[in-house]
């Protein structure tokens, strides 16, 4: 009788434990991403994380993806995050759009839901219209050598981005710059800068003195003066078909309405150099 009770304890304990296991969120990011994020975290409680100042947030991706996991835990989901390593973020929302990945990591602009909307949930707006700008980063050789007032300036110069980026790239272009290059990611993008193969390159600021940032050996620098500003909102987008997806949405949606009352979104990209205040009056090339 005794080993009947003990083996039911036992039995219970281990549903128990299965119960209370936490939900596996598997999220696409580069490799990039995934250093620059585990080395911010660096093995500490994202709840308790309050600062956003740091080198390893030094664009808008790694900042997303850990205000993305901080949502999703104080939305009270108890969730494990397993990257799941992609090149680009095309690839991250085709994982997304399969069903390979969860959702989450980067945010996602809004004009990608017209071709995914059977596939994604899309969660409120984590970057609003009109707020995200970027600076036009070139070796620092070149920084001052190009002197910029205008689109009629620019127009003399070539850049270069990514066709899967189609924001930056439709900005660029509307611009007619004098050549557009494609290349599909940020470290070859900045080889090619380093390179001499093209002028500049469009990327989030940084929060050091010189606003400068740095890519597999290569650190770039931006024009002085002058910065472009992106159209379009962004937002968080989960798989719709997961056994888990509408527990990990509803908790995000929570975490993100905490986040937007404590003005922590706003004020990670502040801190992080995203929207960085030292640039406030910068020449907006495409108001």
């Amino acid at each position: 009788m005794k080993r009947i009770l003990s083996l039911g304890i036992l039995l219970l304990a281990i549903a128990s434990s299965a119960w209370t296991a936490p939900i596996v969120i598997k999220t696409p990011m580069t490799e990039a991403e995934q250093e620059k994020v585990d080395a911010f975290i660096g093995g500490r409680d994202l709840r308790s994380i309050d600062s956003y100042f740091s080198p390893y947030l030094d664009s808008i991706a790694p900042v997303e993806q850990i205000l993305f996991r901080k949502a999703v835990l104080l939305g009270g989901l108890d969730a494990a995050f397993v990257p799941l390593i992609v090149p680009n973020s095309a690839r991250a929302r085709e994982t997304i759009r399969n069903g390979s990945a969860l959702g989450g990591g980067t945010a996602q602009w809004h004009i990608y839901l017209q071709e995914l909307h059977n596939e994604v949930l899309e969660s409120d707006v984590v970057i609003p219209q009109g707020s995200y700008e970027k600076g036009l980063y070139t070796t620092l050789k070149n920084q001052n050598r190009y002197v910029i007032k205008s689109q009629q300036d620019l127009q003399k110069l070539s850049a270069i981005t990514s066709k899967t980026w189609e924001i930056d790239w439709n900005t660029l272009d509307s611009l007619k710059l004098a050549e557009l290059y494609s290349a599909p990611t940020r470290p070859l993008q900045f080889k090619m800068i380093e390179g001499g193969r093209a002028d500049f390159t469009l990327q989030d600021f940084s929060a050091l003195p010189d606003l400068s940032i740095e890519e597999h050996g290569v650190r770039l620098f931006p024009i002085p003066g002058v910065k472009i500003a992106l159209n379009g909102t962004r937002h968080y987008f989960i798989n719709k078909n997961q056994p888990n997806s509408r527990v990990v949405f509803d908790a995000l949606q929570k975490g993100l309405r905490i986040l937007q009352q404590r003005g922590e979104i706003k004020r990670a990209l502040v801190e992080s150099g995203v929207l960085n205040p030292a640039v406030k009056d910068w020449i907006l090339i495409n108001p």
